[in-house]
């Protein structure tokens, strides 16, 4: 039975800097109670970074003076291999950290040191997932990495994200029966919504039986956001597996809609350009902060991005003239 991971603080922390009110977060993570949500990852846990929130690298002191953990629904965190240190992390007992999983996010250039955090934090007792992001741009060479990887067995799953927003659901069930050819036998996937498919891709998994999808409260995330977690809850519901309920989700959005912002129509169009072009939501937000081009040179610098080997985000590439 696939599981739910509600990314709300951890994702939706990119539109505010993971500056979120404690209150408002406590009342989600009640609200993830309630609806059987499995996993509430509640942030990062990166290197400190003063222009952040507290969610952005949520030590566990931190943590522990907000929540109460559950044990249906267990607390988990991601750490970006190349921006996390291994000296963060406490060894995995309730009275030491209230964290049972930590997802290490990767881009491929990064794949040997996130083998080795993964590694390293099994061995202190933690869940452990491998987050490949924006894996549609792996290359041969990565992919021989993944396969060649002899630890596989450790991770609780492997995660794939379209973290682009450009999957179709077919592609969703192409990567992952590439992953399976990899030796890895539980996957995961995070889906974004650039192209409003988010919910269609995270349906396609959770019929595929993956071990879990990402969700987000309204859906809130980078760039176009994330599969909204309400709707994945009520789908799960409608298939009837009872556990879950999106009504404590529903009647959270209802008393905080004035918090919640809507997306601009600026916003709607970048999230479909950068789905369409399979590109870093950065690129697109430097390329409509330069006033001097069209959208016509918006879309040629786009191509231009997409056709290269860039992957995460590097200054300097955009043409300002």
């Amino acid at each position: 039975m696939t599981k739910i991971i509600d990314c709300t603080i951890r994702d939706g922390g990119h539109l505010n800097n993971w500056k979120f009110c404690i209150e408002f977060v406590k009342e989600l993570y009640s609200a993830a109670i309630k609806s059987g949500v499995d996993y509430f990852e509640v942030g990062y846990r990166n290197i400190k970074n003063d222009n952040y929130g507290n969610f952005a690298s949520c030590d566990d002191d931190f943590l522990f003076s907000v929540f109460d953990v559950a044990k249906n629904c267990k607390l988990s965190v991601m750490a970006d291999a190349g921006k996390t240190d291994f000296s963060l992390f406490k060894k995995c007992l309730p009275d030491l950290t209230p964290i049972s999983m930590v997802r290490i996010a990767t881009y491929p250039e990064k794949l040997d040191e996130a083998f080795n955090l993964c590694e390293k934090l099994k061995d202190k007792g933690y869940e452990t997932v491998l987050n490949l992001m924006a894996f549609a741009k792996y290359n041969e060479k990565d992919i021989e990495k993944l396969q060649n990887w002899e630890n596989k067995e450790l991770l609780t799953s492997v995660c794939y994200s379209d973290s682009f927003g450009s999957f179709l659901p077919n592609d969703v069930m192409k990567y992952y029966e590439l992953l399976k050819q990899c030796g890895f036998n539980s996957i995961s996937f995070h889906a974004h919504n650039n192209l409003q498919l988010a919910f269609a891709n995270s349906i396609a998994a959770i019929n595929y039986d993956f071990y879990s999808v990402d969700a987000s409260l309204n859906g809130i995330g980078r760039s176009a956001g994330i599969t909204p977690v309400e709707l994945v809850l009520w789908y799960m519901k409608k298939i009837n597996n009872s556990k879950y309920d999106p009504m404590p989700y529903l009647e959270f959005i209802f008393s905080h809609k004035n918090e919640l912002n809507t997306c601009s129509v600026e916003n709607h169009l970048k999230a479909i350009i950068g789905g369409i072009k399979n590109i870093h939501p950065n690129y697109i937000n430097e390329l409509f902060n330069n006033s001097k081009i069209s959208l016509k040179d918006i879309i040629k610098q786009a191509d231009n991005i997409c056709n290269s080997d860039l992957i995460s985000h590097k200054s300097g590439i955009i043409n300002k003239e």
